[in-house]
């Protein structure tokens, strides 16, 4: 068969010739591996199906629409772990911490985890077709296990499923505890400070009374308004007294304090001074005789300006203590001014620090009775459909795959041996022209190749065209 001439139509016709002889070397290898199968020990398969069921409360939703705990949903599915997709469950069932655990519970003696790996599969159950999320698998797990005997087989599997939903579950209650841990730890921490910032918040309502203050310091602030009305009124009858003092005290001084009055005296006096003195009067007529008598005027004046000046001493007097009373009044509005602003920062921080407190403990407090009640809650999101079934035959898809397997060896190792020695009769090996002379004239057309050394010499051929 040259070399040059194989194509697809003479494949086919070369395997339709051999086709007999290929069938009958995998009848062969299938004659040899029937007693193998046959002798072959008898396995026992049992089943258990296991569906994803989460309690109805983690599937409600719980989307919060706001801040208010009172509006979250008030559901504890925010505090309990998601369900997983079948196939980490998948995973689970397969991991070697669960094997170790059946081969510990059941007990397999003399059987490792690698063994369990091949007589163990977790079949998923695919929903419909592929679609363009690719392949859905619906919430159910089917475990399948072999054994050597059927009860073992069904002691097994079942001993899988119900380690495989105590690893679940126990994975999910220590997420759970460890949330709860926290929560708790956290509310004890918001509750003491909530407690602190109340305490504080009482002690300085009990300390300091600020709406007595406020009062306080109105009534000081009317006070001293009335207090000042009254200063200006004083100092403007002291104003007034003393520009009225100094107008009294003009007319005091033109007023004489005592007025004079002349009288003449009558003949008969005139008369008898004259006798008595020689004839000669003592006094002329024109003199008369002087009386003095107080002026009225200068005393009422007088009075007038004594009791103003007592007024107006008064007035300085009443100047001078609503003055003082002023000043007195001022430091205590500063004072009481300053308390109020700096308690009333200190109470407006206080308020604040409890009323945010307040909130958060309610946010925490809310998650806390969750988690809370999450914690007490066991509900796994495994069920086990039912206990696996005793199984009353043997498994003998094992010994159909030893005996599939055989027969395809046979052929396909048959198939090669034809091929091979097909090939090799393509090339003679012996004779005019057969494989040594090829192996010559490989060997000569190679050596001509080679540079010729230095002082060699080469015979030319008569006829280049004859062969060497």
């Amino acid at each position: 068969m040259p070399t040059d001439n194989i194509s697809l139509p003479i494949i086919l016709a070369w395997f339709r010739a051999n086709l007999p002889k290929i069938v009958l070397g995998g009848l062969v290898f299938v004659l040899l591996a029937v007693p193998i199968a046959l002798f072959r020990p008898k396995t026992y398969e049992s089943t258990v199906t296991l569906l994803v069921f989460p309690p109805t409360f983690k599937e409600q939703s719980t989307t919060f629409t706001s801040g208010d705990p009172s509006q979250s949903g008030g559901s504890i599915a925010t505090m309990m772990p998601r369900a997983l997709p079948v196939e980490a469950y998948k995973m689970i069932a397969l991991s070697p911490t669960v094997l170790a655990e059946v081969i510990h519970q059941v007990p397999l003696e003399n059987t490792t985890v690698r063994a369990l790996e091949d007589v163990f599969k977790v079949e998923l159950v695919q929903m419909g077709s592929r679609g363009a999320q690719g392949i859905v698998y619906t919430r159910a797990l089917v475990f399948r296990g072999k054994a050597e005997s059927p009860e073992l087989a069904a002691n097994t599997v079942e001993a899988w499923a119900k380690v495989f939903k105590e690893q679940v579950d126990g994975v999910a209650e220590k997420g759970i505890g460890e949330t709860f841990t926290i929560l708790d730890t956290l509310h004890s921490d918001t509750k003491t400070e909530l407690e602190k910032a109340d305490l504080a918040l009482a002690e300085h309502l009990k300390i300091w009374n600020l709406d007595l203050v406020k009062a306080q310091l109105e009534a000081k602030q009317k006070e001293y308004t009335g207090f000042e009305g009254t200063l200006k009124e004083t100092e403007v009858k002291l104003a007034s007294g003393e520009m009225k003092l100094k107008v009294l005290e003009e007319e005091f001084a033109k007023e004489p304090q005592k007025n004079v009055y002349f009288r003449a005296p009558s003949d008969d006096a005139y008369w008898i001074m004259a006798t008595q003195n020689g004839g000669k009067p003592k006094i002329q007529p024109d003199q008369g005789l002087r009386t003095e008598k107080s002026n009225p005027t200068y005393e009422e004046v007088r009075l007038l300006v004594v009791d103003e000046k007592e007024d107006l001493e008064g007035l300085k007097a009443k100047r001078e203590a609503i003055l003082l009373k002023v000043d007195e009044l001022k430091k205590e509005m500063e004072a009481l001014t300053a308390t109020l602003a700096d308690k009333t920062v200190e109470r407006d921080k206080l308020t604040r620090e409890s009323e945010s407190l307040k909130a958060n403990y309610a946010v925490v407090r809310s998650e806390y009775m969750k988690g809370r009640m999450a914690n007490l809650t066991k509900a796994s999101d495994i069920v086990i459909t039912g206990e696996a079934v005793v199984p009353d035959s043997p498994d003998s898809r094992g010994r159909v795959k030893i005996i599939l397997l055989a027969a395809f060896v046979g052929m396909f190792a048959t198939g090669g041996f034809l091929l091979l020695r097909e090939i090799s009769e393509m090339v003679p090996l012996l004779g005019p022209g057969g494989l040594r002379e090829l192996m010559a004239r490989a060997s000569g057309s190679a050596s001509d190749e080679l540079p010729a050394k230095p002082g060699a010499t080469t015979e030319k051929k008569e006829n280049p065209e004859e062969p060497a």
